[in-house]
């Protein structure tokens, strides 16, 4: 075993706390990212014309689950363009919360 002083061996673990502590802090950063990612779309996705997206598209926006922008393009084919964001409320899935919330969103041309 190596023979080493006190001191070398406080120094040794303090330079093993530092590591840790980087690689903690690293890793929630990247969980924080992902998150963040995840329920709040990046600023330039953020207007997104209604009666124009593709499923593709609004899929990979984020701002929907797949289910609600199956069903909002499901809607729109059977019932052609939205007219206006409020029907949005008649799909099943998008009540008054999440529509407030999809507001900002989508616009309607």
């Amino acid at each position: 075993m190596l023979n080493l002083t006190l001191e070398e061996k406080k120094v040794i673990l303090f330079l093993l706390a530092v590591a840790f502590c980087g690689i903690l802090l690293h890793g929630l950063t990247k969980l924080n990212f992902r998150a963040q990612q995840l329920y709040a779309p990046a600023a330039n996705l953020a207007q997104l014309d209604l009666n124009g997206i593709s499923l593709e598209a609004l899929l990979e926006s984020r701002a929907l689950p797949e289910k609600t922008a199956r069903s909002i393009i499901a809607y729109r084919q059977e019932h052609g363009n939205f007219g206006s964001l409020e029907t949005l409320k008649e799909i099943k899935g998008i009540g008054e919360k999440r529509y407030q919330q999809l507001q900002g969103l989508f616009f309607v041309k």
